[in-house]
């Protein structure tokens, strides 16, 4: 059995054993998934794991939103980072980069609505940081929603 493999057995333990307040067994999987979560081919194991993964960071999330929202928002911002790399990955596949970018798409605009809903100032000033690291991302890949993404340009 590979790491895959095995990370995927361990978490589909989790998802069916899962209870609201079992959530921090789920946090050593999210912080340790294996590389090959990320491809960067696609397998049906590699698709699995990576919207596992996916869902385990919104579930923390989520879990995290009323008690810590510092902690909530890294989990969202752990999602988007990681999505991010592996659309920088020249190696990824185009399916797998796709894939990852609508995901990016849809983190962001969560975030856009945790930080707009915070009381803080601060939570202002990191949802224009996010707009304008966001927009510079996306052009940096050429990504245009009615086209498919190239490659990814070198900086």
């Amino acid at each position: 059995m590979n790491d895959l493999d095995a990370w995927l057995e361990t978490i589909s333990a989790w998802y069916k054993d899962q209870k609201h307040d079992q959530v921090l067994a789920l946090q050593p999987l999210i912080l340790n998934p294996p590389e090959t979560v990320w491809g960067p081919t696609i397998t049906d194991q590699q698709s699995k794991g990576i919207a596992c993964w996916l869902d385990g960071c919104l579930r923390l999330h989520t879990f995290y939103l009323h008690h810590d929202c510092e902690k909530a928002y890294q989990y969202l911002m752990l999602a988007y980072s990681k999505l991010q790399s592996v659309c920088c990955d020249p190696m990824a596949e185009q399916g797998l980069k796709e894939w990852c970018v609508k995901r990016i798409q849809h983190l962001c605009v969560l975030a856009l609505e945790f930080s707009n809903q915070q009381r803080d100032t601060t939570w202002q000033k990191e949802s224009e940081s996010l707009i304008e690291s966001h927009v510079k991302f996306m052009a940096s890949i050429s990504w245009n929603d009615d086209q498919v993404m190239p490659s990814v340009r070198s900086h």
